[in-house]
């Protein structure tokens, strides 16, 4: 299906929001019927790109749409086939940088699935807790069993065992040890976000500027019409 998502309802609007503004948009460039349809399945192709890995493959993604257009502009079967002329893959280009790759981390975030990572903590010099034994207890008859429950209830619940002083010491030290840990943790995957944000936004400029969107840069397809 051609909105089937495992995103859940949210994810199903998104995409159809994204597929209906890609068809206004071609509608609006006066593209025909072959035009809209290659174009409609670009973005389809694109979009499964994206979601394909939950890490970030921006400058994979725009790398395959780039070839992808380019087998849809130039007649050289069985190779590509000109189905857009140079003005309307600049316009597709462009569209597609200020929509799609500009909200390019929603996509990912609404659509890719979540990774989780489970910590475990081994401390050097701290004998590892062993596994409770459980002993099968005997079977015993109904009537005994009735009467072994009754003496149960009557009799009154035991005090609580006080715990020892090192058992606190004990506790407290793997409570140091593992705030620590987390902080250490928390730390590293913060500086880990902030050089992808600062990562990703360098790729869009250096793609921006490849396609002349930055004031005073020039298009190649201006060089070609000298």
């Amino acid at each position: 299906a051609v909105v089937s998502t495992q995103s859940g309802h949210y994810g199903r609007e998104i995409l159809l929001e994204f597929y209906f503004h890609t068809i206004q948009f071609a509608k609006s460039k006066g593209m025909n019927y072959a035009q809209t349809s290659s174009l409609f399945t670009i973005m389809k192709l694109v979009h499964a790109m994206c979601i394909s890995t939950p890490y970030n493959n921006n400058k994979t993604t725009f790398t395959y749409f780039k070839q992808l257009l380019v087998k849809h502009s130039l007649q050289r079967p069985p190779y590509s086939v000109g189905v857009f002329d140079v003005s309307q893959v600049q316009a597709i280009t462009d569209y597609a940088l200020n929509t799609y790759f500009r909200h390019f981390d929603m996509y990912k975030y609404a659509f890719t699935p979540k990774v989780r990572i489970d910590i475990s903590f081994h401390y050097d010099g701290i004998p590892e807790t062993p596994e409770p034994i459980v002993v099968a207890e005997p079977t015993q008859p109904e009537e005994e069993q009735e009467e072994v429950e009754a003496e149960t209830v009557e009799e009154e619940e035991p005090a609580p065992e006080l715990e020892s002083e090192e058992m606190k010491q004990l506790r407290d030290m793997i409570q140091v040890a593992m705030g620590a840990e987390l902080k250490q943790l928390q730390g590293r995957l913060e500086k880990l976000i902030i050089e992808q944000d600062a990562k990703i936004s360098r790729q869009v400029e250096a793609l921006e500027e490849s396609i002349g969107l930055k004031s005073g840069a020039k298009s190649p397809a201006g060089k070609k019409r000298k």
